[in-house]
């Protein structure tokens, strides 16, 4: 059973610029993941009848609501305090990793399987955390491809993730986030790879490939290794969901050889992650009770983080202005999803997909990482012109 099918059946089952130092460290953390994609892609493709699809469809472990929160070992695999946004989702993944792993189950040869078997003993390349440590006063992009939110419905159609992940790239994002829920954001893992493998054509070249974080709701370590089977470097573990679980799958995320961003709301969150050990830290400014948006939330929450962590700021990032003021209060990067797709799906033709010389998208990215700060322009100057070295660059950007 390939793991496309497996993803179709689980959606089936399923209630409704970098700097030449970070490029040369990250490409030989990603030839150990690309070689571990490849390597399992041939595994699927020698196992391509369609048929155990529809077998395996009657044989797939039904899970009620009441049982939804537990796994096999009768332990809870989220928070039941979660956010009433998580809870439907969260039931949803719940029953996709049971009939993932009673897929594993029936074949040992299963990528997912066999990967797993090796927990600890494959090594952490550390490429996406990497990708997003610069110099202090200098912000990294995780640039999303996401087609849709429960919050904001349609975003774009993103015929070719691919294609767009090649525009992020030459823009000179840092990494890529790919949504892989289907239900809720239209996302799959086919996504996924065929980002990383467009990603994958850019070893050896400068800008170098970026990244790729797995964006979805993580509750097992079978995804996480089904991430990295995938080809990702990178998963989510939202602190909203997991509660006191989020130290246990922080440490099987690095046994099994990739980053986490774990992704905090508030003050206790931000207690839980820290107390994990967790490094890579995000703050989300979206409210997932009112669906509110605030910068300020970053701004609470950074005063409490300390400066040895890598620092993402997602949600509710509009222009430069906010670009530039998260990096002025201490964050390494941003994760912007929403206002990329859609500046970028401006820009579409039905010929040649996205156009990258005069992409909206492409002076976004660029105009998040230039060198224009709030601090030396008065916020309309600066909206404009940037200020200092900024400015030079915002121009240039749009003289050409």
């Amino acid at each position: 059973l390939s793991l496309e099918s497996s993803n179709e059946l689980r959606r089936a089952k399923a209630p409704q610029k970098q700097n030449v130092s970070t490029t040369m460290a990250f490409v030989s953390g990603y030839g150990a993941a690309l070689s571990t994609f490849v390597a399992s892609n041939k595994i699927c493709i020698s196992s391509s009848k369609r048929a155990p699809v529809a077998a395996s469809r009657k044989q797939a472990p039904v899970i009620t609501m009441q049982q939804s929160t537990m796994s096999d070992s009768k332990k809870p695999m989220y928070s039941a305090d979660a956010p009433d946004v998580l809870q439907e989702i969260l039931a949803r993944k719940v029953v996709e990793v049971e009939t993932l792993k009673a897929e594993m189950a029936k074949d040992p040869e299963h990528p997912v399987a066999k990967y797993l078997a090796n927990k600890g003993k494959h090594p952490r390349s550390k490429a996406f955390i990497n990708a997003l440590r610069k110099k202090k006063g200098h912000l990294s992009v995780i640039a999303e491809i996401k087609r849709k939110s429960p919050s904001k419905g349609k975003i774009g159609d993103i015929k070719s993730p691919a294609t767009l992940s090649r525009l992020y790239q030459e823009s000179g994002a840092a990494c890529i986030s790919v949504l892989t829920d289907f239900e809720g954001f239209g996302g799959t893992l086919k996504d996924m790879r065929e980002v990383v493998e467009e990603q994958a054509r850019h070893l050896g070249d400068f800008p170098g490939p970026c990244p790729v974080i797995r964006k979805d709701f993580t509750i097992d370590e079978v995804q996480i290794a089904e991430a990295a089977v995938n080809g990702a470097s990178a998963i989510l573990l939202i602190v909203s969901a997991l509660k006191e679980r989020t130290a246990e799958l922080l440490k099987a995320t690095h046994e099994l050889g990739l980053d986490a961003l774990v992704e905090v709301h508030d003050e206790e969150e931000l207690q839980i992650a820290l107390d994990s050990g967790a490094e890579l830290i995000g703050v989300n400014n979206r409210n997932l009770r009112t669906f509110e948006v605030s910068l300020e939330t970053s701004a609470r929450l950074r005063k409490l983080m300390p400066d040895d962590k890598v620092l993402v700021a997602e949600s509710g990032i509009r222009d430069a202005l906010d670009a530039w003021t998260l990096r002025d209060m201490g964050f390494n990067a941003i994760l912007v999803g929403e206002t990329l797709v859609q500046a970028a799906e401006i820009s579409t033709t039905d010929r040649r997909g996205y156009v990258g010389s005069f992409n909206q998208a492409k002076g976004l990215i660029k105009a998040f990482i230039s060198k224009g700060s709030t601090q030396f322009a008065s916020p309309s100057e600066a909206a404009f012109y940037g200020a200092g070295e900024g400015a030079r660059e915002s121009l240039g950007e749009l003289e050409m």
